[in-house]
This record gives structure tokens, C-alpha cells and sequence, in this order.
């Protein structure tokens, strides 16, 4: 955002939450010009083009007191009979969850679904239940959740990118986000040294 204000000082920038399928119903409706998304088969259009940004991996999302916080990996059979908390259909995250809760053999026991992750990681950190979140949100709670990677077989990973109209790719003010969202995944793809 702060690369795009450089280049474009006079462009208002307006940051909408929502699920995938919410905010690509406003994209393709022209209600927003871009949108930053789990890639995944709810953004799949041919009138869209798509931008990877990063990759980010699902974690149990646990209250920091949680007999679970000081592991290294948790096996998520091991939560069979836990308390979870979920983001609502739509976002990427609960499909993907549905995904980890397969591969684990049970279906998860759900005390609540919520439309944001803040609402979400404040119940965790508030010890109402555990969730499966992306590391992106660590930083947000960090000293009230502790995100614990799942065991190998369970380990997931969304895909995060820009999804835009083919129709506006010549928007001048779209081709500026585009060119610093190409930077930022440059930067993200770089091996550390």
C-alpha cells in the first residue's frame, strides 16, 4: 500500500474484509478493482487475470495457556473432542480447514462461525475454542495465540494473489498496483541471505 501511495499520491485506497466469494462477486460486479485472495477454485474465471503473491501455511491457532501451545507440531487427531471456531462459508480458509478436518478423520466440533478473523482470533485468545488459521495473523495476537504447525500429513497451504478484470488491466491506476505487487512478490520469493 505504501509503494502504491508513492506512485500514486492522489489515489484513494479503500481496504475491504470479506470472503472470497464475497469479494469476488464485488470484482466481477465492478464494485472494487482489485481484490487480494486465497487463489483457489472460487476466484477461477477466464475474465480474470491472477497475480501469486506468496504462500502461506494453516496452523492450529491455540490460546497461549492451551496444553497444546508449547508443542512443536500438534497431531490434529489429538483435538478429536476440542472446542473450534471457524471463519463462515465463503473464506478460503474455512474450505481449507473442512480439507485439514478430513485428512484427520473427524469432523470438528464447532462452537461458533464468525465473518472476520479478528472476531476469530480474539475467542481463541479468550480460550472459547482452537481454529485453523494461516501464519499471516500471527503477528495479531501473538502474545495471547500461539500458532502451532500441524504434523506433515496434515499441512496445507494457501495461495495468496491479486485477482483482477482482464477488461481494466490497462487502468493505469490498476497497472500501479499491479507493478507493486509484482515487486512484493519478487521480494517474497528471494532466499534470504
Amino acid at each position: 500500500i505504501m509503494g502504491l501511495k508513492l506512485r500514486r499520491s492522489e489515489l484513494n485506497i479503500d481496504l475491504i474484509m470479506g470472503s472470497n466469494i464475497d469479494l469476488f462477486y464485488k470484482l466481477k460486479n465492478m464494485e472494487v478493482d482489485a481484490i487480494l485472495v486465497s487463489l483457489n477454485e472460487s476466484v477461477n474465471d477466464l475474465d480474470c487475470e491472477h497475480l501469486p503473491l506468496f504462500s502461506d501455511d494453516i496452523f492450529l491457532a491455540a490460546p497461549a495457556e492451551s496444553p497444546f501451545s508449547q508443542q512443536s507440531e500438534v497431531d490434529l487427531s489429538d483435538l478429536r473432542e476440542a472446542t473450534f471456531i471457524t471463519l463462515a462459508q465463503g473464506f478460503a480458509t474455512h474450505q481449507d480447514g473442512v480439507r485439514v478436518f478430513q485428512q484427520a478423520g473427524f469432523e470438528p466440533k464447532v462452537a461458533m462461525q464468525v465473518n472476520d478473523i479478528f472476531t476469530l482470533l480474539s475467542m481463541v485468545s479468550s480460550g472459547v475454542g482452537y481454529a485453523l488459521l494461516p501464519g499471516r495473523v500471527a503477528a495479531v495476537y501473538e502474545n495471547r495465540v500461539r500458532l502451532i504447525p500441524l504434523q506433515a500429513r496434515y499441512r496445507m497451504q494457501q495461495h495468496i494473489g491479486v485477482v483482477f478484470l482482464k477488461s481494466k488491466e490497462r487502468d493505469p491506476n490498476l497497472l500501479a498496483f499491479v507493478a507493486e505487487c509484482r515487486m512484493y512478490a519478487n521480494r517474497h520469493s528471494q532466499p534470504e541471505t
